[in-house]
């Protein structure tokens, strides 16, 4: 496997961690009230969303391909390797870009949206690097 691609890996992983550490027994009242959490699960959304970018790019890259210019459109672009998990996986970029670009608006939805994901990410994670093991 490539180390670009297997430190990505080991960042999304550990980020995550961190992430469902942090948001445990957090609502949206507590997350509204709280400046440090919502300050540090919008950066862990933000890692995780362009980590998963990153991994796209480097299954892209292994397999040849050009990088297309949208971070949404990177992650659909390894629809033939990875499959339909691809698919799951690309809207998420919304949600880093409202949490990014809308400063003075605060969504809580964006932070339930991306924990519930959380498995798929992780299935997009393992469908790359199983893709980039077989090439």
């Amino acid at each position: 496997m490539d180390e670009r691609l297997k430190r990505l890996a080991d960042f999304l992983n550990e980020t995550i961690e961190y992430f469902l550490k942090k948001v445990e027994g957090i609502d949206r009242d507590r997350y509204f009230a709280d400046r440090d959490i919502r300050y540090i699960l919008d950066k862990c959304i933000n890692d995780i969303i362009l980590c998963i970018v990153d991994i796209a790019e480097e299954c892209l890259k292994t397999r040849g391909r050009s990088i297309p210019t949208t971070y949404r459109d990177t992650i659909l672009a390894t629809y033939e390797f990875v499959g339909e998990i691809a698919l799951k996986v690309a809207p998420l970029v919304k949600h880093r870009n409202e949490l990014v670009h809308q400063y003075l608006k605060i969504n809580w939805q964006n932070i339930v949206v991306v924990k519930n994901k959380i498995n798929d990410i992780l299935k997009f994670k393992n469908a790359v690097l199983k893709s980039c093991s077989e090439k």
